[in-house]
C-alpha cells in the first residue's frame, strides 16, 4: 500500500470513532434534554467560542466592572500586551 492510501485510512478510521463519538454524546443529551434544549446549548456554547476567538485574536481589554467581577478567578494569567500598535 502506498503511504497516501494509508494516511487516508487513518483518517477514515479517526473520522469514524468521531461519529461513534458524537452519536454517544448525542444520546447521552437526549436523555437528559430535548431537542429544543439541545439546540439551545449548542447555540450558547458555538456563541461563546466565537466570542472568547475574538477576544483572543484581538486581546481586547476587560473593562474594570468584569475585571472586578472575575476577581481571581480564571487561574490563567493573562497574556502580556503586544508593544506599538
Amino acid at each position: 500500500m502506498r503511504r497516501a492510501e494509508l494516511n487516508r485510512g487513518g483518517e477514515i478510521g479517526a473520522h469514524a470513532h468521531r461519529e461513534i463519538r458524537q452519536a454517544v454524546a448525542y444520546g447521552d443529551l437526549r436523555r437528559q434534554f430535548s431537542d429544543e434544549e439541545i439546540i439551545d446549548l449548542c447555540f450558547v456554547i458555538g456563541l461563546s467560542n466565537l466570542v472568547n476567538r475574538f477576544h483572543a485574536t484581538f486581546l481586547t481589554d476587560l473593562d474594570d466592572r468584569t475585571t472586578q467581577a472575575l476577581g481571581g478567578s480564571c487561574p490563567l494569567s493573562v497574556p502580556p500586551q503586544p508593544d506599538g500598535g
